[in-house]
């Protein structure tokens, strides 16, 4: 699991930057929804509707993370600020990857280390992008999300799947 983002300023040091050297406000969001990450659907049109294929899914998703997010939101938030987005999506890993019998909790040499199945990583932080901008919780539109960071990546033994997202505003 990465390492949470630290933005403690000791005497003498400079104020924390983003991967860009972008100045970082100091209240961030971060924040950790349970459960399955959903992607934000592809519209399929059909008898001259769209739909989504992961409607109820997506929802119900979208909601977990709006308000989580919400939740951890400091008094002082800007919705209108530009930010730089951190997603971690956390997956299950398939019973193929461990042994069998007594080697049923250890990991085969020949399970992958990367999480490279779908869904795709871009539809996964679209979900998230539109949680936090379509509900006004943390942005006023997704549009702000000047810098994304996504990273999905197996479940280690007995970790739930989730998702652990940070919002940093940057200093307009």
């Amino acid at each position: 699991m990465t390492e949470p983002i630290n933005f403690t300023v000791l005497a003498g040091h400079s104020a924390p930057t983003t991967a860009n050297d972008t100045p970082v406000k100091s209240n961030a969001v971060s924040f950790t929804v349970l459960g399955l990450p959903i992607p934000q659907g592809s519209m399929r049109a059909y008898q001259n509707r769209l739909i989504s294929n992961n409607d109820k899914a997506l929802k119900s998703w979208r909601h977990d993370v709006a308000t989580a997010a919400l939740q951890h939101r400091p008094s002082n938030w800007n919705i209108k600020d530009p930010v730089e987005l951190h997603c971690e999506f956390v997956f299950p890993r398939p019973l193929g990857h461990f042994g069998t019998g007594k080697n049923s909790d250890k990991l085969k040499a020949s399970a992958p280390t990367h999480h490279t199945k779908t869904p795709d990583a871009d539809k996964l932080t679209r979900g998230i992008g539109d949680a936090i901008s379509v509900t006004k919780v943390l942005l006023h539109d997704d549009s702000q999300i000047v810098h994304i960071n996504t990273h999905k990546r197996y479940a280690d033994l007995n970790e739930p799947t989730h998702a652990q997202i940070t919002v940093i505003p940057l200093a307009a």
